[in-house]
Formats: structure tokens, sequence, C-alpha cells
């Protein structure tokens, strides 16, 4: 039996062979960076430990300093992988003493000091601070360490309530301060706006295309039309800021819109965190809440881009378009006209819109509670109840034309304005910036090579992007029209007079014509009336507050009649396919109930609501076009054989020019491509797929 010896030491004669035979473990943790700068005295006690390790009888190679940690905060094991080591060592038994300066470095979370003191314990390992030696196999010495990580969790507790009452007290009096979003910096009298011109204009023209613009999308599309650059400003603590210039996004826009520092209001706690638990996992989630349960809400605290109230509006509109509220939503493509604004006069729930074929007809659904088991509600054709309110909404909507006209040569103008000076500024700042690059190569000695290219490429750089600048600036004014021209005012009145020809102009796009509509309309509600006739009684709320009552005819399904039925049934008994009935059909000039041709799926139909047997065999897979013609040309699954490429890389030679050929019938294809391949055209094939594998050998080597 190995023989425990015990120190001598009068400090302590709870260390024994068995622990000075392991490592001992050195943790040195401070919770920021700014400790591990500002308070080094804390990080030169804690480096001494291992000095105290050495004078209780540990060699010096057999002591470990864990200091990853440094910069980390004690409450939670994530992202410590300084104590998940130290953790290790206990369990594997290398560990026979754990140093800390105080409990609170090795973990300020009861549940986490728990378990490695459940692990020393089991593996023998003492836990040492600067003035004591603990066993956690001694029942006193447990109670003491569990007393000390209760008061360190507690302590923490403590201090974070501390904190945040000193934040909540500056807050409250707007004081606290934060890193200033773009468009402002900190000056002596809190948040001011920035002095670049620039950046004012450009945080500016986001609020007023918000105001114009029916949605966040059709933002972002003008921007990516206009070519508009966002900026972003980065301050940091010696009081130094960066400004860089992006593409606008969807995050950032939502970031800018949703901000209250942009009108004007100093706020604080506008969010809040929480635990939840996620597939298992505790998880901590944010929530934004509603202005009257931010903790401070200051209003016209400092300059605003916008007001209180527009901010307000935005935020509706954007809960809106999100489709979080009932509200009609962003209007979208598709030729149905009352989408997201059409309410069931039975039940009040919004109808959704389903569309047939190709777009050309749709139909409005009120799915009542079926998601509750129920049937729906009801169904209607779209195209005369759109008709209608569109016939209506012409008829009222006739603005005063002086007014419309000038109100529309005033946005006009305003919105060229706006680009103008964009790229105004854009251009000021590339000549600001190629003027210092040309005084910094001119200042420098000329003898210095090396510092004297360096500045030399700087400014060929700047004076290309300038003129980069001024090509996209050029551009913008004869596609975007950045300056109005004396045409482009005369068109504008001229549409201005005609509502009615602006709204069916093939330019018009039926998005546009929802955003119109809805600019007077706020809602319409529908129910169906059937006596004593089918109609659709349509209800029409203005946002004027005023309402209009019409009626629209409502169709009724139409059914094939017995005769057809009958004549489909004995052509199904001559053993014939779908589609040869439907051909036989049309030849005798019958038409479904919908008065429309009939087709394979229709003539199904038709068979599996009456009951009607195929007698038809299942018809044979239609024979592949084989690689040569019985002439000797080839087919594209022919020629991408012999010469080893895929099918896609014929049709893109093809349609690149590098082989021709003539698409004509063949058997049961109404139309497939052959191709004469002589002796030219096979070298230049051969050359094209040679490239082609090149092209994908290259991509092979750059994806390894």
């Amino acid at each position: 039996m190995q023989e425990v010896i015990r120190m001598s030491s009068p400090k302590s004669g709870k260390i024994q062979a068995v622990h000075l035979q392991r490592r001992a473990y050195v943790y040195i943790r401070q919770s920021t960076t700014a400790q591990v700068i500002d308070n080094k005295e804390s990080t030169v006690r804690q480096y001494a430990l291992a000095e105290r390790a050495i004078d209780m009888g540990w060699q010096r190679d057999a002591i470990e300093i864990i200091d990853e940690d440094l910069g980390r905060s004690g409450a939670t094991t994530e992202g410590r992988t300084g104590f998940s080591r130290l953790a290790e060592g206990v369990a594997q038994g290398m560990a026979g003493a754990i140093f800390a300066l105080e409990v609170s470095r090795l973990a300020r979370s009861s549940q986490d000091w728990q378990r490695l003191l459940a692990l020393c314990a089991v593996a023998q390992v003492v836990v040492c601070d600067e003035n004591a030696i603990y066993d956690p196999q001694n029942c006193d010495d447990k109670l003491l360490l569990d007393l000390k990580g209760t008061m360190s969790e507690v302590e923490l507790h403590w201090l974070s309530l501390r904190m945040a009452g000193a934040r909540q007290s500056l807050a409250r009096r707007g004081a606290l301060r934060f890193p200033p979003s773009t468009g402002y910096l900190w000056g002596e009298r809190g948040l001011e706006l920035d002095p670049d011109e620039a950046v004012r204009h450009a945080i500016a023209t986001i609020f007023e295309r918000f105001a114009i613009e029916p949605s966040q999308g059709a933002v972002l599309r003008w921007a990516r039309k206009a070519e508009y650059l966002i900026p972003t400003r980065r301050s940091f603590a010696d009081g130094t800021s960066t400004l860089t210039w992006d593409t606008l996004c969807s995050s950032r826009l939502n970031e800018i819109i949703h901000n209250p520092i942009y009108a004007g209001a100093y706020a604080y706690g506008r969010r809040s965190e929480k635990k939840t638990l996620v597939r298992g996992e505790i998880r901590t989630i944010r929530q934004v809440k509603a202005p009257n349960d931010w903790l401070v809400l200051i209003k016209d605290a400092h300059p605003g881009y916008i007001s209180w109230e527009v901010f307000m509006s935005n935020q509706e509109k954007m809960a809106h378009c999100a489709g979080r509220t009932w509200a009609p939503g962003a209007p979208r493509e598709g030729r149905a006209l009352l989408s997201g604004i059409l309410i069931c006069g039975r039940c009040g729930r919004r109808f959704r819109t389903a569309y047939q074929g190709r777009g050309e007809g749709w139909t409005y659904v009120c799915s009542g509670d079926r998601d509750r088991g129920a049937l729906p509600c009801w169904t209607v054709r779209g195209q005369a109840i759109d008709a209608a309110v569109e016939d209506l909404f012409l008829r009222m909507v006739i603005p005063s034309e002086l007014d419309i006209t000038l109100a529309v040569e005033r946005e006009a103008e305003a919105q060229a304005a706006s680009l103008h000076q964009q790229w105004k500024l854009r251009l000021e700042k590339a000549e600001y910036e190629a003027r210092r690059a040309e005084r910094r190569y001119k200042a420098i000695d000329p003898e210095n090579r090396v510092v004297a290219r360096t500045l030399e490429s700087e400014w060929e750089a700047c004076l290309r992007e300038l003129e980069s600048v001024k090509a996209r600036y050029e551009d913008a004014r004869r596609e975007h029209r950045v300056q109005l021209t004396d045409q482009d005012r005369a068109r504008i009145r001229a549409l201005a007079r005609d509502l009615p020809a602006v709204w069916r102009a093939p330019t018009t796009q039926p998005e546009d014509r929802k955003a119109m509509l809805r600019i007077a309309i706020e809602c319409v509600a529908i129910r169906p009336i059937d006596a004593p006739e089918r109609l659709t009684h349509i209800r029409v709320q203005w946002r004027s507050g005023a309402v209009d009552e019409l009626t629209a005819p409502r169709s009724r399904a139409r059914a094939a009649s017995n005769a057809v039925i009958e004549r489909i049934r004995k052509l199904a008994g001559l053993a014939l396919h779908d589609e040869i009935i439907a051909e036989r059909l049309n030849a005798e000039s019958l038409l479904t109930g919908a008065r429309r041709p009939w087709d394979g799926q229709s003539v199904k139909r038709i068979r599996l609501k009456h009951a009607i047997p195929r007698i038809a065999a299942i018809k044979p897979s239609i024979a592949r076009v084989p690689d040569r013609h019985p002439d000797g040309r080839y087919s594209v699954n022919g020629i991408a054989k012999r010469f080893g490429v895929s099918e896609m890389v014929v049709y893109r030679w093809i349609r690149d020019g590098i082989v021709s050929g003539v698409r004509e019938a063949f058997a049961t294809y109404k139309s497939v491509w052959w191709f004469d391949i002589d002796d030219a055209a096979a070298r230049r094939l051969e050359q094209a797929s040679a490239g082609t594998r090149g092209t994908g050998k290259r991509k092979l080597e750059s994806t390894d």
C-alpha cells in the first residue's frame, strides 16, 4: 500500500502526497476587458498564486496557469474555455489543487460552482485561495465553500442591480450615452446632427422615400435602381470615427425606420430579455416593447429628421406591410384589384385571392372557420366585383386638375432634386478625396520612392473613383431623369388631367393601381345575394368616412350538359384516351360548362364526377428522340453524346450561334432540332467542348 505522507507545513495539513503528485491549476479571470486594462493589480495578484503553490510543495513545471478567460464574466460557463479545461483536468484525475484569488473568480453561478465542488470531492482536489486551503471532502470546508459560492452569486445580482439602477437614473435625465446612430454625434448639448451634409441628406432621403413608396421592398428597389448608398458611421472611445458607404439592405432599413432617435426622441429600455425553452435548450430571446412600455421616453430631446407623429405612422405602416395586424398589407403583383382590402360581409374575415391558370382569372375565397374543422364560408369570382369597384373609383375620384397637376409636379421635382443633391454630394466627396490624395503625393519627398509610389497609386485610385462617379451621374441623369425638362413637366400635366388614362395605361402596373385605390378606399365588404337573382352586394368604405353600396352580377358555375356527358360516356366506351375524346368534342363544336374548349384534364374531371370508367389502356411512354435522323442528321442528345457535353451546353451553343440547325416535326413530336455536322462544324464544336470541359475542370480545382 502506498503510504500517505502528510506535509509538516504549519500552514496546512490538508495537502498530502496524492495532491503533490498531480498538477496545480492556477485559474485567472477578470470579468471585462476594461478590468484587465485598468485593474492591473488584481491580475498581478492572481499570477502570484503560482508562487504560493511552489511554497506549498509543487514543482514549477507541475503548475499550469489558465488565463484564457481574462475579460469574460463568471456568470455562466458559456464561452469560458479555460473553466472547461479546468473541469476536464479535475474529472480526469490530473489536478491536485485549484488556486484562485477568491471563489468568485471560479464561478458566480451556484450551479456551476456546486458541479465543480462535486468533482473536486470525488477526485480528491483541494481548493486554495489567497488566505486558506479547503478540502471539499471535509464537511466544514464544504459548508464554507457553499456559503462563499452563494454569496458570490448574490453579489453579482447586487452588482447588476446597482449598475442597472445607475443606468436608468442617467437615462431618465437623458444623460446616459450610448453609441449614436448614423446621422448623429454626441456634442456638448447631447445628441447633435452629423456635421457631414452628405450623411444628413442620405438619412433624410430614406424617410422621404418611405413616405412615398407603399412598402419597404419598394424602397429597396428604388435604392438599387437609383444606386443609392447609405452611410455608416462608427464612433470609438477615443473620439474618432470612421464613415463608410454601402448599398441599402432590408436589415439596415428596418433599423432606421424603427429607431426613435430619428424622431428626436431619447429612448431607453425598448427591448426586454427573457429565458425560454427551445427544443429542450434554454435560450435568451429579445422582445421589442411598445412605446408606452419603454423605461424612458423623452420626446423632442434633440433635433430630429422626422416628427414623432410621422415615426408612429411609419411603425403602423411597417406592421401592416409585415401582416402583423389586420391590414391590407403592401400592394403586390397580381391582377386582383381588391387583394388585402376585401372583407367577408358574412363572418367579417378577410378574403384571400386564388388565381387560376396564368393569372387571367381569380377568385376571392373566405375560409371562415375552416381551420377549426368547419366548412369554408363562400367563394366568388373576382372580375365582376373588381370592375364595379374600379368604375366607382374612377367616377368618384375626380380631383381638381390644377391641384393634382401642381402636386404631381412638386413631387416629381422634389424627387429629382433629392437625387440631384445626393449625386452632387457624392461628386463633391470624390473631388475632395482626389484633391487630398494629390496634396499628399506632392508633399512627399520624390527621393522616398516607396512612399511616393504608394501615394501615387492612391491618387490614381481616387481619380478613377471620381471619373466613375461622374459617369454614373450622367447615366442617372439620362435614365432616371434627375433633372426635369420642359417636356417632362408637360407630360406630367397631361397625365394629371386624365386619371382614367393613367389607370388604364399599359405601363401602369397592378400594384400601382392597388396603391392608388387604397389612397381613397379603406376597405370593401361583400356578401352574396341569391334572390331574386344571383348578385354580390358590395359596400365600399372610403377613407373620408363615406360609404357607397352597389351590386355586381355573380356568375353561376355551369355544368356540362347531359348531352355532352352522354357523348363522353360513349367515346370512353370506344376505348379512347381523354386527349382523343377532347379532340373529338372540340371537332364537334361542343364546349365545357364554362364555355371553353375541352382538354384532357376537363374530360377526366367529367369522367370522375359521373363515374365513367376508363377502358383505354395506359398510354405507353413517348419514345426518346434518336441520336441520328434516318437521313444522318444529329439531334441535340446525339451532339451531346458525340462531343461529351450535356444537352444544356448544346442549347447554349445554339443560342450563341456556334451550331445551327432546323426545327421540324418528327414522329409524335411537333418540333425537334436536327443538325448537319460537317468537318468544319465538327472542328468548331470540338474546340467549344474542350473549352467547356476546361472551364469545368478549373471550377473543380478552385473548389478543392
